[in-house]
């Protein structure tokens, strides 16, 4: 089995960028609806995400991994529990940095 490329950390103007490809997307819960939740990235814009059966995110403030589907939605793999309290800013500054030609394939 080859080993799995890390993921890019996006933001949502990113989506279209690596469609059809896995990334992170580090966001706050706006809500919950069914297996839908609808998530702001740290850029400020919202994205659609399909969550699986099993996931389950009980904080404000979650990583998602999943695939950027064709329509730019996300549909999560799985999803990581951040806390109630993010600097936005400061995620949004490191996206920037790793999309940068400094620190491209640095903060991966």
């Amino acid at each position: 089995m080859a080993p799995l490329a890390p993921e890019p950390r996006i933001n949502a103007s990113l989506l279209a960028k690596y469609r059809g490809q896995t990334v992170r997307l580090p966001a706050k819960v706006v809500k919950i609806v069914g297996s839908t939740a609808t998530v702001e990235a740290s850029d400020g814009g919202q994205i659609g995400v399909h969550l699986g059966r099993d996931m389950h995110i009980a904080d404000t403030y979650v990583e998602i991994i999943g695939s950027v589907k064709d329509d730019l939605s996300l549909k999560a793999l799985t999803s990581i529990n951040l806390g109630d309290r993010l600097d936005m800013k400061a995620v949004q500054a490191v996206i920037e940095f790793s999309q940068s030609s400094k620190g491209e394939g640095i903060l991966v």
